[in-house]
């Protein structure tokens, strides 16, 4: 058995993505959720509540070991203040996972952090290491006794996007975000300070609690990017701080390398942030979501009513395989090319049902609107942006102007959620910086003109790409709506005249193929250096703790300063497939169905670690998969990775523990809850589950019989129905 005796199988969660919204404690990624229209965490899987349960399935599973986070906007609500039963909360929770035979591992941060820590400066601050190290050590006093591990930043290698935008969009991927203006110098110096200061917070951390615990274990976890050995040693023997400032620059200068010209300069109607990895995309203007629309007078009242009919569907083969988790599975599909026609065949009687999406199936300024209805609205819930060619800066800086004082209910339409309470206006700021301050970026700041805002000036006019379904644009529906009025206000601040725009109606499968241009495989080009010199660098965090790192990154008492090499592994590129690299930029931002699987890359990982720290256990703290990437599905995922634990063990390779990632499904940053972004070996229906049961995937069993198997005994066998009694806590808000 490859295998060492004592070796750890295990799941883990984090709290901001398990737990339910407290009002009361909120984090900095609640903040952010709300002020950048993300999806919000809402109530989660209520891990809060009913933690028992999923630890009882995770040591049904046959884990040993269980990873949870602590939510520090909850244990400290106030610099001097700390909340005593949300302390005895986690107390508890250890407790439990302890008393099912599993060890215990505890993150401190998990990407989140209180909202008055970063009022103070956060964690570029100068009084951040040591605020941290005082949470640490509290947490030690508190629960050090029953923990086995401590993390304390999860894939601190993460946390620079935050702090560093990428020229080729309008906003940071994470909180906190730096005030408009930031320059890539300036970006540099931020992430300077906070590469520092999360070195000096760890180590100083780490102190505090072996002062307390002797025998505790401290660590980290950095996100691994899996390259081919020859390509990591280049990049490993150029981290130094002039790469810092060369990687910031490329990820973040504010033009293309190249302004090429598309056939049109925007397209609006139906377009999400999903729709398309190499474009840029404005602010949200509209809220909407997917429907079914039936005819007024038929006696359709219910999705079981449309058992063994046919329905129609308007879009690309991907709205098919959505309206068929939708519908019902009896029930036949038939494609159109245009709601107009779609409409036309409900009407006429060949379809009994049409889905798509609510603002083109039944717009408000359809004028035979009471010749039908909405069987079922709200789906699903997608914020519509605008589209348009990497690196206009200009432009995309005009139209979120624009969004930002534009009224959609105008137009009968939904506007995206928008922190007016917060805020006080209904206006998206780039920042935290701002969002506090009440300032924001579609405000009073001046307008740069980039090179395409001056090209539509001298052309006289805008040439726009608008869904052929638009109200005002389809021929069965002349009344303008929101996306007409929308880019009337734009000609209007362009031109001072609403009407100088050239409308292009597009096919609704392929809508962005016109924004495409002579120089956009060059910016894809420019754009994968910029990205590379940060993700292929991730590595950082262990040249530091080696002290290969410059003294104003890593200050000496972070040296060797940890008690295990922790790694998150998830994807990689060999060299066939290293000019494939734009789609580990599409994973970063949640699109995780296309994200390239190579199981390879966490053997030479491993392998790597090993070299570097040859006396010190390696814990794979995080390895998983969405259902299906890269055409592989989970457990084809799972059966890969494993086989390269198993051979990394049988060479000599001290890993000591592999822990799952994740137990259920969870929230996963902002982005919307789907099949792309479910990591679950239980899934839970986040949206349309009020009672959000867990529903186990085929990965269970995997899971459970490669664990039995592994250490040699029986797996368990779970009760037919599978059902765990839930132990609510009182004082958690639901």
């Amino acid at each position: 058995m490859p295998y060492p005796p004592h070796f750890l199988f295990g799941v883990a969660n984090a709290d901001h993505q398990v737990e339910a919204h407290d009002p009361e404690r909120e984090d900095v990624w609640d903040l952010w959720e709300r002020s950048q229209n993300l999806t919000p965490r809402k109530q989660a899987v209520d891990f809060w509540n009913r933690y028992p349960e999923d630890i009882d399935r995770a040591a049904e599973l046959g884990c040993q070991i269980f990873r949870f986070s602590i939510a520090w906007a909850r244990v400290q609500p106030g610099r001097d203040k700390w909340d005593e039963s949300a302390i005895q909360h986690y107390r508890e929770l250890a407790e439990y996972i302890r008393g099912k035979g599993m060890k215990v591992m505890i993150t401190l941060v998990h990407f989140t952090w209180p909202v008055w820590l970063e009022r103070e400066g956060g964690l570029i601050g100068p009084h951040f290491p040591d605020r941290f190290a005082d949470y640490g050590e509290k947490m030690a006093r508190e629960l050090g006794d029953l923990a086995d591990y401590w993390i304390t930043f999860n894939e601190p290698t993460q946390l620079v996007y935050g702090f560093i935008k990428p020229w080729w969009q309008n906003r940071y991927y994470m909180p906190p975000g730096l005030p408009e203006g930031t320059g890539a110098s300036g970006e540099a110096e931020a992430i300077g300070k906070l590469v520092h200061n999360l070195f000096s917070a760890h180590a100083r951390a780490r102190v505090r609690i072996k002062g307390l615990h002797p025998e505790a274990k401290v660590g980290s976890n950095p996100l691994v990017t899996g390259f081919p050995p020859w390509l990591q040693h280049i990049l490993d023997n150029q981290a130094h701080s002039r790469w810092l400032l060369k990687a910031t620059y490329r990820f973040s200068m504010a033009e293309p390398l190249i302004s090429g010209k598309g056939k049109v300069d925007l397209v609006i109607g139906g377009i999400t942030h999903e729709s398309h990895a190499n474009l840029s995309f404005s602010d949200p203007y509209l809220t909407s979501g997917k429907a079914i629309l039936v005819r007024n007078d038929n006696t359709i009242f219910s999705l079981a009513d449309l058992e063994h009919t046919t329905a129609g569907y308007v879009g690309p083969a991907a709205d098919r395989a959505l309206a068929s988790t939708h519908l019902p599975e009896e029930c036949q599909l038939r494609a159109f090319a245009s709601y107009e026609e779609g409409r036309t065949a409900l009407l006429e009687g060949s379809i009994c049902a049409l889905y798509g999406d609510e603002m083109f199936l039944y717009p408000p300024q359809l004028p035979a609107q009471s010749r039908f209805r909405l069987l079922k609205n709200g789906i699903t819930r997608e914020a519509h942006t605008i589209g348009m060619p990497l690196g206009h800066n200009g432009l995309l800086s005009l139209l979120n102007r624009v969004i930002a004082t534009f009224n959609c209910e105008e137009y009968g339409a939904c506007a995206p959620d928008r922190p007016e309470q917060a805020v006080g206006k209904p206006l998206q700021p780039l920042s935290l910086g701002d969002f506090f301050a009440n300032d924001s970026r579609p405000g009073h700041k001046r307008l740069i003109d980039g090179e395409g805002l001056r090209r539509i000036r001298r052309r006289g006019r805008l040439k726009v790409g608008i869904h052929a379904d638009a109200p005002g644009i389809c021929p069965g529906c002349p009344e303008e709506g929101v996306e007409v009025g929308l880019v009337r206000q734009v000609a209007q601040k362009i031109f001072n005249d609403p009407d100088k725009i050239e409308f292009v109606p597009l096919d609704a499968n392929k809508p962005l193929r016109v924004l495409e241009t002579k120089a956009s495989p060059l910016n894809r080009l420019w754009r994968f250096a910029g990205a590379a010199g940060l993700i292929a660098n991730s590595n950082w965090w262990y040249l530091g703790i080696r002290g290969k790192l410059p003294e104003t990154l890593c200050p000496e008492e972070a040296h060797q300063a940890q008690d295990f090499v922790g790694l998150d592994y998830y994807w990689g590129l060999p060299t066939s497939r290293i000019l494939q690299f734009n789609r580990l930029v599409e994973a970063g931002e949640g699109r995780f169905l296309n994200a390239p699987v190579w199981p390879e890359g966490l053997g030479h990982a491993l392998r790597r670690y090993h070299r570097w720290f040859p006396e010190q256990e390696i814990l794979i703290v995080e390895n998983g998969s969405v259902p299906l990437a890269d055409g592989l599905t989970r457990g084809e995922y799972l059966k890969a990775h494993l086989a390269e634990v198993e051979k990394a063990c049988a060479e000599g390779v001290p890993v000591s523990a592999y822990f799952l990632w994740s137990l259920t499904s969870n929230r996963e940053w902002g982005h919307p809850f789907n099949d792309q972004t479910d990591f679950g070996l239980y899934h839970v229906a986040l949206e349309t589950d009020p009672d959000l049961k867990r529903e186990p995937t085929p990965e269970v069993e995997f899971y459970r019989n490669y664990i039995a198997e592994k250490l040699g005994r029986e797996a368990f066998t779970p009760p037919q129905s599978d059902e765990h009694p839930v132990h609510p806590d009182e004082n958690e808000p639901t």
